[in-house]
Formats: structure tokens, C-alpha cells, sequence
């Protein structure tokens, strides 16, 4: 009779567990889009990080212990790849990536304001791509994503203190470059 519990427990808990494709419908564009961040807008780096992350997941998922580990475990991951990426083709990160407008902005833009984004977006870019990998993704995390340094130190398991340096250093670099960044949680 125990060997039977212990058998509808783990079937049960089994049950529970989200398949690979329940959690690449559920979660691709939420890690596509923190991958496009992170790499400045290279289309061709998010998809390659985004399947890395998807396929490192097939490799976790059983050790999972439940849904509400995966959104944390996807956001480390997802940050850990791209910096490791980033590092890997940093030579690539000097060429021009195209930009792209959202198509709800474009029915309503003039043809100028299109192109000022566009220009705008270029140098933002531009000045990302200046940055050391981990900085980059840091920056990013905290100024487009929102996330708090505790946030940011926990999802790359690293002190609040290292992130908060690594925030100023990439601030510094980037007000060097002629930009300010407002609203940074300190």
C-alpha cells in the first residue's frame, strides 16, 4: 500500500510539471525579448540565446521542483547565456544592427518622427554596445526590464554591492558617451 502511495505522489507530482512545450508557449517571447535587450537589438543573437535557454531547460525541467521555480530559473539563465554569448562574439558587436518600428507607432508617426527614433535608437544602441557584457545585461536588466539591484544580484547570483559597482561603472560609460539615464534604483 505505501509503494502505491508513493507511486500516485510522484505521478501526481509528475502531472504538475509543465512539458517543454507548455513552457516554451508560455514563456519564448518573455525570454526572447529580455534576449533582444540584451543583445542591443540583434534579432539573429536573441533567437540563438532564446533556443540555448530552451534547450537547456529540456535538459532541467525533470529536476525542476515546480512552476514557480521556472520564471526565476528562466531569468538567470537567460542572463547567464546572453553575457556568456556576448563575451563569445564580442568582435561582432560593432556592426550596424537594423532597427525596426513597432507597426502601432508607425500608423500614427510622421515620416520624421519615424526617422528620429530610428536615429535615436541607433546612438542608444551604439552606446550599449560600448559596454562589457555583464554591464550591458545588468544595465538592461535594471533601466528596460525594471529589475532592482536585489533582483538583478539574486537572478545573477552575485552581492548587491558587485551589482550595484557594475550599475555605476556602466551609468559612468554611458553618461561619458553623452547620456543620461534617469530613474535608476541606486
Amino acid at each position: 500500500m505505501t509503494v502505491a502511495l508513493q507511486m500516485s505522489r510522484a505521478e501526481s507530482a509528475t502531472a504538475d510539471r509543465p512539458t517543454l512545450e507548455e513552457c516554451y508557449a508560455r514563456h519564448r517571447a518573455f525570454v526572447f525579448h529580455r534576449c533582444l535587450r540584451y543583445g542591443a537589438g540583434n534579432v539573429a543573437f536573441a533567437e540563438e540565446v532564446t533556443q540555448d535557454v530552451f534547450v537547456k531547460l529540456l535538459e532541467h525541467l525533470p529536476r525542476l521542483r515546480d512552476t514557480h521555480d521556472l520564471g526565476g530559473w528562466l531569468n538567470r539563465v537567460t542572463a547567464n547565456l546572453a553575457i556568456t554569448r556576448l563575451r563569445r562574439e564580442r568582435s561582432l558587436l560593432g556592426k550596424l544592427q537594423a532597427l525596426w518600428v513597432s507597426t502601432e507607432r508607425a500608423d500614427t508617426d510622421t515620416a520624421q518622427q519615424v526617422v528620429e527614433r530610428k536615429q535615436t535608437s541607433g546612438h542608444v544602441l551604439e552606446a550599449l554596445r560600448t559596454l562589457p557584457p555583464r554591464e550591458r545585461v545588468i544595465i538592461c536588466m535594471n533601466v528596460l526590464d525594471g529589475a532592482s539591484q536585489r533582483e538583478i544580484a539574486r537572478t545573477l547570483d552575485l552581492s548587491e554591492g558587485y551589482v550595484s559597482k557594475l550599475l555605476q561603472r556602466s551609468l559612468q560609460c554611458l553618461a561619458a558617451a553623452g547620456w543620461e539615464v534617469d530613474d535608476v534604483e541606486r
